[in-house]
């Protein structure tokens, strides 16, 4: 697919070639043969913005927001792909409660990363073994559900999380 007369950050008003979802050639480009052609009517051409904090509330707050509606308001903002925070009911906190988020997740229509979340009977060893994006949204205070933790089990969760290879994020 070829993009004509796109404008970027930069202010240059240019032609994009996409091949499979990846940017190939920027400049002035002759169309190819049978080439489907867009033209972005010299708008603002960006990448897909990645929000990494995100809150679809699903499961046990659908009718605040869901995977669904989460995921295609996104899309329509421009966002390509997000990270889903753990203060869900049940809180993403241990493999069984993390599955049933990925199976919700499934579903998206835009990429997705799943936050683990630490509480004081979270299930390390079971949340760490999961493709989590990261051991994310730990509170160091009170918060939403029982997600407040104490600094010695923050400690304790920042150590394993490196121990996994996992990032570990807080809510300042």
């Amino acid at each position: 697919m070829r993009i004509e007369n796109a404008t970027l950050a930069d202010g240059r008003v240019v032609d994009v070639r996409v091949e499979d979802g990846t940017v190939e050639a920027v400049g002035d480009l002759d169309p190819d043969a049978d080439e489907e052609t867009a033209d972005a009517e010299e708008n603002l051409l960006l990448p897909g913005a990645i929000d990494v904090h995100v809150h679809f509330r699903e499961p046990g707050f659908e009718h605040k927001e869901t995977w669904e509606t989460g995921a295609r308001s996104a899309a329509a903002g421009g966002v390509t792909t997000v990270a889903e925070q753990p203060n869900t009911d049940p809180t993403t906190t241990d493999g069984a409660s993390f599955d049933a988020k990925a199976e919700r997740a499934a579903k998206s229509c835009i990429d997705y990363g799943i936050n683990g979340g630490v509480t004081a009977d979270w299930d390390p060893d079971s949340l760490l073994d999961r493709p989590l994006f990261a051991l994310g949204e730990v509170f160091l205070a009170d918060s939403t559900g029982d997600m407040g933790i104490e600094a010695d089990l923050f400690s304790e969760a920042a150590e394993r999380a490196g121990e996994a290879g996992v990032p570990v994020t807080v809510h300042a």
